[in-house]
């Protein structure tokens, strides 16, 4: 797939750009599906395929792993409120939030999709710098919670 990284990172940036809502509390529930899956997820998984063995192990894994980082953050980010921020704030927290979501996403998409050389380079920096974005995120999470009230 041709520049999946980039693409789905200039998706994101854009809707969330769009949206302009306060990510605070969806940043902390991504960080928090991340810990629960490390912790739960893989072994919920083999649960799971030892009750359906017609299952694929791995997209149970997979599914467990949107679900818990992708879908429950993104539903609470969309009932979030509008966000007080404007300018140039507001565009840092969209690409925070956009890269921190594509940083949780690199290494399934890479398993998903057939990457071409420049997304597999872009998603091991990401991967590797990975600790480093989730303590970014925290910050900025805890930030938006605490000095950015909503409109």
């Amino acid at each position: 797939m041709f520049m999946a990284i980039i693409v789905t990172l200039a998706l994101l940036l854009l809707v969330f750009f769009i949206l302009r809502k306060n990510s605070g509390a969806a940043l902390l529930a991504m960080i928090a599906g991340l810990a629960a899956y490390e912790i739960f997820g893989i072994g919920f998984a083999a649960q799971l395929h030892e009750w359906i063995p017609s299952w694929d192990q791995w997209a149970i894994e997979k599914i467990i792993y949107f679900v818990l980082i992708l879908i429950f953050p993104i539903l609470l980010y969309s009932r979030s409120g509008k966000g007080g921020l404007s300018g140039a704030l507001r565009l840092v927290q969209a690409v925070a939030f956009a890269l921190i979501l594509t940083a949780f996403l690199a290494a399934p998409l890479s398993e998903i999709f057939s990457f071409d050389s420049l997304s597999r380079d872009i998603a091991s920096i990401i991967i590797a710098n990975q600790g480093f974005i989730v303590i970014a995120g925290l910050i900025g999470a805890y930030l938006d919670i605490l000095f950015c009230r909503s409109v």
